[in-house]
């Protein structure tokens, strides 16, 4: 897993050659618990320097769309998954891979609501979709409705892909920063000027 200016934040990515990005997930290795967010697949190098970082108690997820390897990832490090409550019914069959669902930060589990605030997105592909501000790190992490299609500049999902555009940029303007870096799960993370990239992307919603 690569190594961030972020405090004990790591992250791995899995280049996707039709789309030309990256799909990433992250490992935020806090003293309390480790916490993997939207994980990929991890190979074994990768499981090793994780494991060698602590216990992983919990994987969290944005969304459905973002259970990619996290039911075998929690068997693996004896870890369990959250989810957002919103998603539930996205997940059929593969809801009881999930043993915690949230709304908001009073429902994380654990000690994770005093360090992790969730805010749910909409105006994506689907109903909610859940971005989660890494308070310690100064730090937010969106699943699909952001994402960076070129390095350096943030964008939403492809127009035919969301549901209400004009109410997700409304809803990301919102979020309490300023924050020193973005985490995508689609395309290259920021970690300089994301406050600003943020606010160029919002700037039709403001």
């Amino acid at each position: 897993m690569k190594s961030t200016v972020l405090p004990d934040l790591y992250y791995s990515g899995v280049y996707q050659p039709d789309r030309r990005i990256d799909f990433n997930g992250f490992l935020w290795a806090r003293s309390g618990g480790g916490v993997l967010i939207d994980p990929m697949s991890l190979d074994e190098s990768q499981l090793a320097f994780a494991q060698g970082t602590g216990s992983i108690d919990w994987i969290l997820l944005t969304g459905f769309d973002h259970l990619r390897a996290a039911p075998e990832l929690a068997q693996r490090f004896g870890a369990q998954i959250a989810a957002p409550a919103g998603e539930r019914g996205r997940f059929g069959e593969a809801a009881d891979k999930v043993s915690h669902w949230f709304e908001g930060r009073d429902g994380l589990p654990g000690d994770l609501g005093q360090v992790i605030d969730v805010h749910l997105l909409h105006g994506g592909k689907s109903e909610v979709e859940a971005a989660f501000v890494l308070e310690p790190l100064r730090a937010v992490v969106f699943g699909d409705l952001v994402r960076s299609h070129e390095s350096g500049r943030l964008r939403l999902l492809p127009e035919p892909k969301l549901s209400d555009g004009a109410r997700a940029l409304r809803e990301v303007a919102q979020l309490p920063g300023p924050f020193d870096a973005v985490l995508l799960g689609d395309g290259d993370s920021l970690f300089r000027g994301a406050q600003a990239a943020l606010e160029e992307l919002t700037a039709a919603a403001r």
